[in-house]
């Protein structure tokens, strides 16, 4: 496998390194994230001031050639300048009393030849005044530089609010114990993680170097290794069941309470797959994130059932996975609309279920207690409770006691509960 400083170096006076289709469709999602991420931060109007830390833990060189070679693309630090500046702006259109995101940007970058770079375009494309008092510099690893960046933040009058972008060539440059202490340190933080898993899946074995390697990394407890060599022989079944096991150690040792995990697989030739994780404490900013994997259809995927499922280990799982439909695991989840659809019925027959179960309880409630097992947005569980609401086998009520007709009026503080008096149809 090409090695970091092989397939990414830059020299100052030389022409950056090309960017790879994974690269593209991560700067997308993040452009498009940071974007959101302030609007929805900022829709009450009377809100006049957000103040914002973006972190940049593998900041590389701050640009690269296109894919074709023919121009140059901005990496991650200049789109998060740019993308705030541009989101301030479309803030104060039409305003006379101007709204702002007071941002504090921290790049991070080990190489020294890289840092350079980095320095040297920054300072090449970014305003000396803004550069002196926003940008703060790095040259080290993200580990070592994360306590001061920390401390920085939290000196800052309602600064917890800070947004980690932490893209890791392969997958042990964070371990999850440093997740959880961002997470336990600041109370606004989220983060955007990749982790090569298919790096992982092809080291991955019963031996005392795989054991002690996913040890440093926090996961070791969370992979069966009695069962390891034989789901390993077994293609559906291992990338099901390591995606399980793997990211529930994930979510359980960062601390954060929501999360989503997904494959980036861009189109093209090449079977590079990495995962895309976000994590946070707010079902908010899941819910933002997965209308991204949606609205970016074509590259994103996971391995689990299209509407509710379950993370971790279960004994028995390799022999039920066999035994599963091709509609249920023989086809990756690539959030299409085919998967769109099987999402919809799986939830409709699944959530009519739970909420007989489970008896009234808030339609916030219901999105908590779904967390981070299903591919669906809050708009799409409104979509597939829409027919057992018009057809009365469920009500949604409001705080008032008003029956809505229909899954899209549906509010976070309505009860939703068994209807009183079913149709016949249903009883039958």
């Amino acid at each position: 496998m090409t090695k970091y400083r092989e397939k990414y170096q830059w020299e100052w006076g030389s022409l950056p390194p090309t960017i790879d289709p994974h690269s593209v469709v991560k700067h997308d999602l993040t452009r498009d994230y940071l974007a959101r991420y302030i609007q929805v931060l900022l829709s009450n109007p009377k809100i006049d001031l957000l103040t914002l830390s973006i972190v940049d833990g593998f900041a590389g060189g701050g640009e690269y050639q296109s894919l074709n070679n023919r121009s140059f693309q901005d990496g991650s630090p200049l789109i998060a300048i740019q993308t705030v500046a541009e989101a301030e702006a479309r803030l104060n259109i039409g305003r006379e009393k101007r709204r702002r995101v007071d941002t504090e940007f921290f790049f991070v970058e080990k190489s020294p030849s890289n840092f350079q770079y980095l320095k040297s375009l920054l300072g090449a494309r970014v305003d000396k005044k803004f550069m002196d008092s926003n940008v703060r510099l790095y040259n080290e690893t993200f580990s070592s530089a994360i306590s001061g960046i920390v401390d920085r933040i939290k000196s800052r009058k309602h600064g917890e609010r800070a947004l980690f972008l932490l893209d890791q060539y392969a997958y042990d440059q964070v371990p999850l114990s440093l997740l959880s202490r961002i997470f336990g340190s600041l109370r606004g933080s989220e983060v955007l993680l990749t982790f090569n898993v298919d790096s992982l899946v092809t080291f991955l074995s019963d031996r005392e170097q795989s054991r002690r390697k996913l040890d440093e990394i926090g996961l070791a407890s969370y992979v069966d290794w009695n069962a390891l060599g034989n789901l390993k022989s077994e293609d559906v079944a291992w990338k099901a069941l390591i995606q399980r096991q793997l990211a529930k150690g994930i979510i359980e040792q960062s601390g954060a309470k929501y999360s989503t995990i997904f494959y980036i697989t861009p189109a093209g030739s090449s079977s590079f797959t990495y995962w895309l994780v976000h994590l946070s404490n707010v079902y908010r900013a899941r819910d933002v994130m997965m209308e991204l994997h949606w609205a970016l259809a074509n590259n994103f995927s996971h391995f689990l059932e299209p509407d509710i499922f379950v993370l971790g280990h279960e004994s028995k799982a390799g022999s039920n996975l066999r035994h599963q439909t091709d509609l249920e695991f023989g086809l990756p989840f690539h959030f299409d609309a085919v998967a769109k659809e099987r999402c919809r019925n799986g939830l409709t027959d699944k959530l009519v279920a739970r909420v007989f179960e489970n008896g009234p309880q808030r339609f916030m409630s219901l999105l908590e207690s779904l967390g981070n097992n299903t591919p669906a947005t809050t708009s799409l569980i409104k979509e597939a409770l829409d027919p057992t609401i018009r057809t009365k086998e469920i009500e949604a009520l409001s705080i008032h006691g008003a029956r809505r007709e229909k899954g899209a009026t549906v509010c976070m503080s309505d009860i939703i509960q068994p209807a009183a008096q079913r149709p016949l149809f249903f009883l039958h």
